[in-house]
């Protein structure tokens, strides 16, 4: 009887989570490649229409997307891995709301796909604003990757092989 009852919410369960979600239930996923894509495509461009400043909608947003899960007073430095070794560059964590200025004791933001590099510049609106693509970092470290390509490599954050590893962890 239990292992009766036990396949019984075994199907159930697996029933339940393998539905695809409703906001899918307009696209037909038998179909492949760019129509696929396109379809996608204009699926995100009419649902997601909320978007964010760049400022302070982004700051606000990396308060919340990079907050220490240890300590909800701090958000982590994507370049950072230790909070010890006494160099304010290498911090693993910064105080979330010492944002915007100083080097050494304020941490800004890191687009991850340089703005630069994109064609058109991807500014600070549209693509450029997007927090899914910007993350809390050292001052001085992001002044040091400027637009350079993250890079294979290993170890602590820094230049490699001509570009910047972004270290182990990330």
């Amino acid at each position: 009887m239990k292992k009766l009852l036990s396949l019984s919410l075994l199907i159930f369960t697996i029933t339940i989570y393998s539905q695809i979600p409703n906001y899918y239930k307009n696209v037909n996923l038998n179909v492949t490649g760019m129509t696929l894509k396109s379809t996608l495509a204009t699926l995100i461009a009419n649902t997601h229409t909320t978007t964010l400043s760049y400022t302070p909608g982004v700051w606000n947003a990396l308060k919340k997307a990079d907050l220490d899960p240890n300590n909800n007073t701090k958000v982590l430095l994507i370049y950072g891995y230790s909070d010890t070794d006494g160099k304010s560059k290498t911090d693993r964590t910064r105080n979330k709301n010492a944002n915007g200025g100083n080097a050494g004791t304020q941490w800004n933001r890191e687009h991850t796909y340089a703005k630069s590099l994109g064609i058109p510049n991807l500014g600070t609106s549209g693509p450029g604003a997007d927090a899914h693509h910007i993350r809390a970092a050292d001052i001085s470290f992001n002044s040091q990757r400027s637009s350079k390509k993250f890079v294979t490599g290993s170890g602590h954050a820094g230049d490699q092989n001509n570009g910047l590893y972004p270290c182990d962890e990330w």
